[in-house]
């Protein structure tokens, strides 16, 4: 009796079973359309301009599906020739897929011209198409052809930089090249003197795969170009891989100055390496409380067009006490500050006639300054 009811209870769960399983396959059973492709309409020619706000909208008509179910979708960007088992690009609608169109700078678009083969100055097409999915079955548009005309400017984003050549610091021996500093994705800064001679700048010491040079305030794939210069400038390079754009600043003069005076009282040289360098008479202003030995730093900076800026680099703290024999590497760190006379200044340990000071704005670490009493 025993096995007989346990036999009933498993038809009785297995019909249970079955009819849930039945319900829901009918729930996720469902169909759907392949989206039809609206804008741009076919071999529209776009001029690249990846350093403006410029964008491209791509629309389709929305893919229609049986149940009320949500498509979501995708673009894919091929070589006019590719078949889309390998896109070079691909992107998601807003609202994480669910939008039927999709808004693209001139910049990711160049970046797509570039992945497609398409080289600077030059123009070539790609393909795209839309992809729908529910989830369970999915459709995929017609494919669209495009136009892309690409300036001059390279879409290649290195992990780290180094400056190498006859017209650098290191001179062609890659292992003296001198690195970048590396601000945030794609963008890098060096402080460094350049001569005349060629240049290039490399992604890797090894100076492989990636290589590129500056013109025209842009960044550009090369081997070799001409130094800017004939003869020795310092320079404080920005260098923006995410709109290739590149900036070249002169560093005309590096004072160090002194809050109680009011005025710079020794000038620093450039040695090499990001790193300037004076040994002067540290003696401090004599004022009615005491002495006073706050000081900073001001940087002459020269544009492209000759206009002259002067920078402040001083302490993060507005106030500071003098630093111990202990102190810690921070209190010396140079950040950008502004010109009030006595606020985020930095204070001398002691007077000396022989005093050096070093402004470090190399690429190995923070920003920052050395005091040494000799």
């Amino acid at each position: 009796m025993k096995n007989i009811i346990f036999f009933s209870g498993c038809l009785v769960l297995l019909s249970v079973f079955s009819a849930c399983k039945k319900e829901l396959v009918d729930v996720v059973n469902t169909t759907i359309t392949a989206p039809a492709l609206q804008a741009p309409s076919n071999n529209t020619l776009i001029n690249l301009s990846p350093l403006s706000n410029a964008v491209v909208t791509f629309e389709w008509d929305a893919a229609k599906t049986g149940n009320y179910t949500m498509s979501f979708y995708e673009v894919e960007f091929d070589k006019e020739n590719g078949d889309f088992s390998n896109p070079v690009y691909k992107a998601i609608t807003n609202r994480l897929g669910v939008e039927n169109k999709l808004l693209l700078t001139h910049r990711i678009l160049n970046r797509v011209a570039h992945l497609a083969g398409i080289a600077e100055l030059t123009k070539g097409k790609v393909k795209w198409r839309v992809k729908a999915n529910t989830g369970v079955v999915s459709a995929v548009s017609q494919s669209g052809t495009l136009e892309l005309n690409r300036p001059e400017g390279t879409t290649d984003i290195p992990t780290e930089l180094y400056l190498t050549g006859t017209a650098t610091e290191g001179g062609t021996d890659l292992s003296k090249a001198v690195k970048f500093k590396k601000i945030s994705d794609g963008v890098f800064e060096i402080y460094a003197a350049l001569n005349a001679g060629t240049y290039t700048l490399v992604n890797k010491v090894s100076g492989e795969p990636l290589s590129f040079v500056l013109r025209n305030g842009l960044i550009s794939s090369g081997k070799l170009e001409n130094s800017p210069v004939s003869t020795k400038i310092i320079y404080r390079i920005n260098l923006d891989f995410n709109t290739a754009s590149a900036t070249l600043t002169e560093i005309v003069s590096v004072g160090l100055w002194f809050s109680g005076y009011n005025a710079i009282k020794a000038n620093l040289q450039y040695d090499a390496g990001g790193i300037w360098k004076t040994t002067f008479n540290n003696a401090w202003k004599v004022e009615s409380w005491g002495k006073d030995e706050r000081y900073k730093f001001r940087v002459v900076e020269k544009d492209a067009a000759g206009t002259l800026t002067t920078k402040n680099w001083g302490s993060s703290k507005k106030d500071n006490n003098r630093p111990t024999a202990t102190e810690a590497a921070s209190y010396y760190f140079l950040t950008a500050v502004d010109n009030t006379q006595y606020d985020y200044s930095y204070k001398f340990a002691a007077e000396s006639v022989n005093t050096e000071v070093q402004f470090k704005m190399y690429s190995s670490g923070d920003y920052t300054h050395t005091v040494i009493f000799k």
